[in-house]
């Protein structure tokens, strides 16, 4: 049985944490759902949110100011 393949969510936050930045990464299997939840996270932060595959190529990259 073959794995899915990893989706990655990425949420940078450069100012966070005295200037040091912040990252959190989460991790799905199924890509559109990472979608979803990529998008919902950007509008409810005001982030920028980075969507990619398990080879870290780009499937999508929310600007900060989506909302």
């Amino acid at each position: 049985m073959q794995k899915a393949p990893l989706i990655i969510i990425n949420v940078s936050n450069p100012v966070a944490f005295d200037g040091k930045g912040s990252i959190i990464i989460l991790e799905y299997t199924d890509e559109d759902a990472a979608k979803k939840v990529a998008w919902k996270i950007a509008r409810e932060t005001g982030r920028s949110v980075t969507i990619r595959r398990e080879d870290m190529c780009v499937i999508e990259t929310i600007p900060a100011t989506a909302h």
